[in-house]
């Protein structure tokens, strides 16, 4: 019988060939010349990036310094699919898709296709359908987006993400609050900065459940699903964005992503059975 590893094992080496380097390439560009997967198998490393304070995607290990959650096992999992180790860097979200344009990385997981991003790097099939939800302060009515589009209402989101398109896209006229990352817009609700945070729902679940206090987790109306993908460089060969999406259309179907994500979740003391129902894993 096949396993799963063995499967995954040859979508990443059957049929590979090398190919002449070319002089003078930026550095994404030089690094593709002889095709990713050939240069990742040449390397003995799947370089990704991880983001603190991005739970239940990456968690940092403060302590130790190493690196748990969600994209943590599949970077894993997609690293022994090719025969390699996993290396990761830290990063913010909005230098990830400059760190595969320059080659600091190979992949980035969690990532959300936007157009302007889609001229940039490329994009896998959807891993998980999210959406944005609100944690809003003490005493702060919100059923729908438009609750919070005011200008007396100022909205903390983590700049250079998904929630900084979001918000500025879709609540013109409210009052940004950009901070650095998930845990510094949470940060700016507690302290009073802002009236509520916008986050994508498995990151705001965790960041409710560390302190139910600081506000009501909601998801406005109408509900605004966000794809999250796996990004990749630019590549006149296909090869290695064929093999992301075989890779991730069987652990999506096999079940897998769920189970990352499930554990990733209860890892942070969330119930998944407590999220709202339209999530796709």
């Amino acid at each position: 019988m096949t396993t799963r590893r063995a499967f995954a094992s040859v979508l990443a080496l059957g049929g590979f060939s090398a190919a002449t380097s070319l002089p003078g390439l930026r550095p994404a560009r030089a690094q593709e010349a002889g095709g990713a997967i050939e240069r990742i198998r040449a390397s003995g490393k799947l370089r990704t990036a991880a983001i603190p304070g991005a739970e239940p995607f990456f968690h940092k290990d403060l302590l130790a310094g190493g690196w748990t959650g969600a994209c943590i096992d599949m970077v894993r999992d997609m690293a022994s699919a090719l025969g390699v180790t996993p290396e990761i860097v830290e990063a913010q979200w909005g230098t990830s898709v400059m760190d595969l344009q320059t080659g600091k990385i190979d992949v980035m997981f969690a990532l959300s296709p936007t157009p302007a991003r889609a001229l940039q790097i490329q994009f896998s099939d959807i891993a998980i359908n999210n959406a944005f939800t609100a944690i809003a302060k003490p005493g702060l009515s919100v059923t729908k987006w438009a609750d919070l589009d005011k200008p007396e209402i100022r909205v903390a989101f983590d700049t250079g993400s998904s929630h900084d398109i979001f918000v500025r896209r879709s609540l013109p006229h409210c009052t940004p609050v950009a901070v650095q990352s998930p845990t510094d817009a949470i940060m700016a609700l507690q302290a009073g900065r802002a009236d509520c945070v916008v986050q994508v729902v498995v990151i705001a679940a965790v960041m409710h459940a560390r302190n139910p206090a600081v506000g009501t987790l909601v998801l406005p109306q109408p509900v605004v699903h966000q794809p999250t993908c796996v990004g990749v460089p630019v590549s006149p060969d296909p090869r290695f964005l064929t093999f992301v999406n075989n890779w991730l259309l069987y652990n999506r179907s096999g079940g897998i992503v769920q189970e990352w994500m499930y554990k990733a979740l209860r890892a942070s003391n969330v119930d998944p059975a407590s999220l709202p129902p339209g999530l796709e894993f």
